[in-house]
């Protein structure tokens, strides 16, 4: 940070900051005054709703009686008054607890009540969406987090290393619908304007150099020799499966590490700055008696488990070097290099089976002592001096990893200056620095950084600016850095601005085509093709538009559109939302639970990059799998770190989205499966059809009282006894408990597990119900099937999921004949992502303001 320039700068930039944040508000309040909420009574509520409250609600809350100062009589369908929607609220609320109608008053059938409080739910959602909505109109809105990151990443060609990204910084954004795209949930907050500035900051500090870079790259070796005589490793060198060669070293089994031996010249750590590093380890295997292949995997010590992983591959039978490039910082530790999947010594049974025992209970007794002491009993049996013992330890049928050297290489510039300085400097830095480049500069930028053809006065300001930093003693640099803070900070900048004088809609510029277009499949900023293609007027002809959809959707940038629709769509940031009990769930840890969330991204990129059947959501002979995943499931042959698509073995219960252990552990609490939560998930997620919210204190299923070993399906029946529950859970538990099999982590299983339930004579698993529809089922598998049969519905709930993330906005009741059209479009095209994305692309209403 540069002190000299913050107070400025700081003005500055809240200066055009708070302007952002009053447009805003301004906008909202100008959308209010807009809203002109129908006051006539459709035909439904005259004949069903008022019927039904005068038969079963008047008597107590009536004209004459007004019972808890409730009257219900007047009471008018107007959900977008708050005083009429509290009221339709409490009621739904009542009616849900079984509190209204009173017991000794005449009784509404299941299904009358049912009636009633459906409608009720469905028009306080549809007030909801039209509170949000704008007549079919996008609003201004600013743009979230990752979009912003993604933006400034393009603009200026930075790379973001772990801990340096904007998302880091800025606090989450507010959603709507389902999406942080949402124009009314992404308005300015007073909270937000520091952040802003404090990121720019950061941003024009790292984009803009000064000098030669801070620390040049540096090679750093070390030779195994180098250290065989050092007293440090005698303990690595003494470990059973380690053998200390002359300039090698040999692992059976275990690792051997850096030793904090290489040190970057100058200074007492190995990485003085954060930045790529180069790591190259030499070294071959030897195949033991099985014949499988050698296995090295290199780690990090890192304080955060996401950057620990640098390598992991499998090695020649000759020397050879292995090199790979990753990020680290100056938290990074000294790294290590081990084989993987040896099964080790062949060391006393009898004393072994005693320790792993021993292991399991100090988990809870903490008599660490005593397994200290048998470890030093089995070291005593197995070792003389240090060295295995033949008649204990057999290693000639072992595979081994022979390590001759390990280095890194460092830190690693892909240029210099780097490209965000070039850009910005385009002249190179032997241009004049005078105020004509600082207009040129900026001439060049702005344009990209706005997403459009600016004028001179916008160029003007900008320029002002940096010449009353130069005026005040800044160098040249700092200059240009504060004239770029003040764009970051800018509503410009900020905001997917598509300006209107009017309350009509009106057609997309081009150059507002190219934004809409760019921030709905890559999450960031046009790139020259799309600005080329705004600039001639070109890009809204619909044989170029539909060629830019593929060319956009084949581009790595795409994974924005993955992480941003498939994502949120699919809810995977609430997979992890409780950990697993340790002492039921031993299989899971945090590697297990970042690849059930891998494994659901992966799946929908897969489907989306393949252009294949998004049916396969439902079931499919196939999923994405890493090592870690695939040892969970069950399946062999999958090594590695990386997702790859795996096709299932016949026999696998896996297959589709509901069969992955992601969404099990979501529908759980840590300790049991919650079917009530499961249900909710797929009945939001692949029909888009939330339930009714549940009224307040309604609670859920309870646990197992002492005592008691019910199972959760035996609770939850008990639960729907309850007449005022029934008519909801009929419609959400079906959806849940046909996914009985999954535990509470995602592992199949036939009989009861978690909570009290341990032993082999559990309960069996009972997956069977009806849907709401009246079908049927038996099975998981069978369940599937009866879901797929609902593709159509399917369609129309992800057409309108897409349409709200692609235009920003709730839908509309206007909306619904585009709805069909999508979801039609999408049938007739193998129901493609593809297919629904160009469709909603060509669409009036995306070539509209």
């Amino acid at each position: 940070m540069i002190p000299s320039r913050c107070s400025l700068t700081r003005s500055m930039c809240w200066l055009t900051i708070v302007t952002s944040f009053l447009m805003a508000v301004a906008f909202v309040d100008v959308l209010a005054a807009q809203s002109t909420p129908s006051s006539a009574p459709n035909q439904h509520f005259l004949q069903k709703i008022r019927p039904f409250l005068k038969a079963y609600c008047y008597d107590c809350h009536g004209a004459e009686t007004q019972e808890a100062d409730l009257r219900l009589d007047t009471l008018e369908e107007d959900f977008t008054q708050s005083s009429s929607a509290s009221t339709w609220i409490e009621v739904m609320d009542k009616m849900n607890l079984g509190e209204m109608p009173p017991e000794d008053s005449p009784s509404p059938t299941t299904a009358e009540l049912a009636a009633v409080t459906h409608w009720i739910a469905a028009e306080l959602r549809q007030a909801q969406r039209d509170s949000l909505g704008n007549g079919g109109r996008v609003i201004l809105r600013r743009m979230n987090r990752a979009e912003y990151t993604n933006t400034v990443r393009d603009l200026l060609h930075l790379r973001f290393l772990p801990g340096e990204s904007p998302e880091g910084v800025l606090p989450p954004d507010g959603t709507a619908e389902g999406f942080d795209k949402v124009s009314v949930a992404l308005m300015l907050d007073p909270s937000l304007l520091d952040k802003y500035f404090e990121v720019a900051q950061r941003i024009a500090d790292k984009a803009i150099v000064d000098g030669p870079p801070p620390f040049a790259t540096e090679t750093m070796r070390l030779e195994m020799e180098d250290i065989a005589e050092n007293r440090a490793i005698d303990y690595l060198c003494a470990t059973p499966g380690i053998e200390c060669q002359e300039k090698a070293i040999v692992l059976m089994q275990g690792s051997t590490r850096s030793f904090g031996v290489m040190k970057y010249p100058g200074t007492r750590n190995e990485i003085p700055v954060n930045g790529m590093y180069r790591i190259r380890v030499r070294a071959w295997g030897e195949r033991g008696a099985d014949g499988e292949p050698v296995i090295m995997r290199v780690r990090q010590g890192h304080p955060s488990a996401d950057q620990q992983f640098l390598l992991e591959t499998e090695v020649t039978d000759e020397p050879k070097i292995y090199e790979v490039v990753v990020p680290r910082d100056p938290k990074s530790g000294e790294y290590n290099v081990s084989i993987v999947n040896q099964t080790g010594f062949q060391t006393s049974s009898r004393v072994g089976n005693e320790i792993r025992k021993q292991q399991q209970q100090a988990g809870t007794a903490k008599d660490y002592e005593k397994v200290m002491r048998l470890q030093s009993r089995q070291q005593l049996e197995n070792l003389t001096w240090g060295k295995p013992n033949p008649d204990a330890a057999d290693t000639s049928k072992l595979r081994k990893l022979v390590v001759d050297w390990l280095e890194c290489e460092g830190p690693l510039y892909d240029q210099w200056p780097p490209k965000s300085h070039d850009t910005l400097f385009f002249r190179g830095e032997n241009a004049p620095e005078d105020e004509a480049y600082l207009r040129d500069i900026f001439t060049q930028f702005l344009p990209k950084a706005f997403r459009r053809p600016v004028t001179q006065d916008e160029i003007e300001k900008v320029v002002s600016l940096c010449r009353s930093e130069l005026a005040a003693g800044e160098s040249y640099h700092d200059a240009v850095r504060t004239g770029l803070i003040s764009i970051l900070c800018s509503p410009k900048f900020l905001y997917i601005v598509e300006p209107s004088t009017s309350d009509q809609q009106r057609p997309l510029t081009s150059w507002e085509l190219s934004s809409r277009l760019s921030y709905f499949l890559w999450s960031s900023m046009p790139d020259e093709e799309l600005f080329q293609l705004a600039e001639s007027g070109q890009l809204g002809q619909p044989g170029i538009l539909s060629a830019q959809v593929d060319r956009m959707l084949a581009d790595d940038k795409s994974h924005g559109f993955v992480q941003g629709f498939g994502a949120q769509w699919l809810k995977t940031d609430e997979f992890r939302n409780f950990m697993p009990d340790a002492n039921l769930y031993k299989e899971y840890d945090d590697s297990l639970g970042e690849a059930m969330v891998g494994e659901v991204i992966a799946f929908f990129d897969e489907i989306l990059r393949k252009d294949e059947s998004a049916l396969s959501f439902f079931d499919a002979d196939w999923t994405m799998l890493n090592e870690r995943l695939a040892k969970f499931y069950g399946i062999a042959g999958v090594e590695g770190n990386e997702f790859r698509r795996v096709t299932l073995p016949e026999d696998s219960p896996r297959g589709g989205l509901l069969a992955m252990a992601g969404v099990a552990m979501r529908g759980s609490d840590g300790n049991r499966t919650k079917p009530v939560n499961r249900g909710v998930y797929v009945r939001e997620v692949l029909f888009n059809d939330p339930p009714n919210p549940p009224p307040p204190n309604a609670g859920e299923v309870e646990p197992n009282i002492k005592g008691e070993n019910l199972t959760v399906r035996e609770r939850l029946v008990q639960h729907q006894q309850i007449p005022s529950c029934a008519a909801c859970h009929r419609t959400i538990d079906c959806y849940g408990m046909a996914l009985e099999n999954f535990n509470a982590i995602g592992a199949w299983r036939t009989n009861q597990d978690g909570e009290n339930f341990r032993g082999r004579n559990t309960p069996p698993i009972d997956a069977s119900g009806t849907l709401p529809n009246g079908s049927s089922f038996e099975s998981f598998d069978d369940f599937k099937l009866l879901l797929l049969d609902q593709k159509e519905r399917f369609a129309h709930g992800l057409s309108e999921k897409m349409l709200t993330y692609a235009l920003g906005r709730p839908i509309e009741p206007a909306d619904r004949v585009l709805i069909d059209q999508l979801s039609e479009q999408m049938q007739a095209n193998n129901y493609t992502l593809s297919s629904l994305i160009h469709g909603v692309v060509a669409s009036q209403a995306f070539h509209t303001k």
